[in-house]
């Protein structure tokens, strides 16, 4: 496997490189990203900022629901 370190790779990139996969892999791989901590405490900031940007109010499960359905 090629140390990806050293090999300059952007976000399109991984992207199409994603899509491409199966969708039990792209399963695993969310599941593999999220359970380390550093990715899920990336996430929890990121989302966070999202909420503050654009003035996202605190909703329940079905609440947000609709609102990402909407």
């Amino acid at each position: 496997m090629p140390k990806l370190k050293e090999i300059d790779v952007d976000y399109e990139q991984i992207r199409d490189l994603v899509c491409q996969l199966a969708s039990e892999k792209k399963l695993a791989l969310i599941k593999e990203l999220v359970t380390e901590k550093s990715h899920r405490e990336s996430f929890y900031r990121y989302t966070g900022s999202l909420v503050k940007k654009y003035n996202i109010p605190e909703m329940n499960e079905s609440q947000l629901d609709d609102f990402l359905h909407s």
